[in-house]
């Protein structure tokens, strides 16, 4: 007879079969994370530029019950202007935005807000010698009037899912909304003129800059701006009128849906797109070098920018500023191409 034998099954794995397992899923891995963060990046550019799209609708029907678009922003007080000279009287520093809430759905919001009232409490220059609007006084106190703490309400449909920075203004700054209240900063705004903040003019002469432009030299929006949709002479789809922009800036703040506080002016794309900060030598990608400026962290180097048509482009970094410029005018005669 034969002797039995035992025959050992072996169990579990050598240290080299387990690290071959190992290295086919890091293969794995490293092919799939890339589809996956594409898949990702698509799908927030896509809400972004959904996000925009609504915004430009609302815009629309807001023109629609009142026969005129809303402006950048009603009664600035950070901006220069002596007394007697053209700067408002009545110092509201309101966001456009606010007269837009109804037709984003938020009316609740916007019967509690004072329109009469200050919507923040900036009424001088914050720097350089920029005295504010001496032709103006303050319409109230938005810390009492209750503006200022309904202003610091986040509304979702003004942020990008793409920037992950601080969209919450630090309390008692000077582009807070007043006191103790901290404003909500947005990804975007109407596309108006940085010479809305007076800077680039001389001194005491920086409010209402858009009633003083020349039509071939106007934005859509500006502080007290009233433009109808038939000024665009260059053509609706031709036309910028929402801008993308980042929360996170250098030289500056961003805006905020709320009110208009020091160089809170909207989104100017003229100078280029992603100008990222280099101040401390390093480009600090996400950080937008000045205020004003359009910007975003989609791949491929570029932002949304809603037309006047209401519909939404992605407009590539690479666009000449020239394009850029006679894209935000409405009536320079001009028919940019941003393909």
């Amino acid at each position: 007879m034969f002797a039995s034998q035992k025959i050992r099954r072996r169990l579990g794995f050598t240290l080299i079969e387990l690290l071959v397992v190992i290295a086919i899923i890091a293969i794995l891995v490293g092919l799939l994370l890339p589809a996956v963060q594409k898949v990702r990046e698509s799908a927030a550019r896509m809400k972004c530029s959904n996000n925009l799209k609504q915004l430009a609708i609302a815009v629309h029907n807001y023109e629609n019950t009142n026969q005129t678009l809303p402006p950048a922003g009603k009664g600035y007080g950070w901006c220069s202007s002596a007394a007697g000279g053209t700067g408002d009287t009545a110092i509201l520093n309101m966001s456009g935005w606010v007269l837009v809430l109804p037709y984003l759905e938020q009316s609740a919001l916007f019967n509690k807000l004072n329109l009469n009232g200050a919507f923040s409490n900036a009424a001088t220059g914050y720097c350089c010698g920029f005295t504010g609007n001496l032709n103006g006084t303050l319409a109230g106190d938005a810390t009492t009037n209750g503006n200022g703490a309904l202003v610091s309400t986040i509304i979702s449909g003004f942020n990008c899912p793409t920037d992950f920075g601080n969209r919450i203004e630090p309390a008692g700054s000077a582009y807070g909304p007043g006191g103790s209240f901290k404003g909500t900063l947005v990804n975007y705004d109407f596309i108006a003129s940085r010479s809305d903040s007076g800077l680039v003019l001389p001194p005491g002469n920086g409010c209402n800059y858009w009633k003083r432009a020349s039509a071939g030299a106007r934005y859509m929006f500006g502080e007290n701006s009233n433009t109808k949709m038939l000024d665009a002479k260059d053509g609706t789809s031709n036309t910028f009128m929402l801008g993308e922009t980042l929360v996170s800036v250098a030289n500056g703040e961003s805006n905020p849906w709320g009110y208009r506080g020091w160089v809170m002016t909207g989104v100017d794309p003229n100078g280029g797109l992603n100008i990222w900060d280099t101040s401390t030598g390093t480009k600090l990608i996400g950080t937008l070098s000045s205020w004003g400026q359009a910007g975003s962290l989609h791949a491929g180097d570029g932002c949304n920018f809603a037309m006047g048509d209401a519909s939404v482009r992605f407009v590539r970094g690479s666009t000449s500023s020239t394009i850029l410029l006679q894209s935000s005018y409405m009536a320079d005669g001009t028919t940019p191409n941003l393909d």
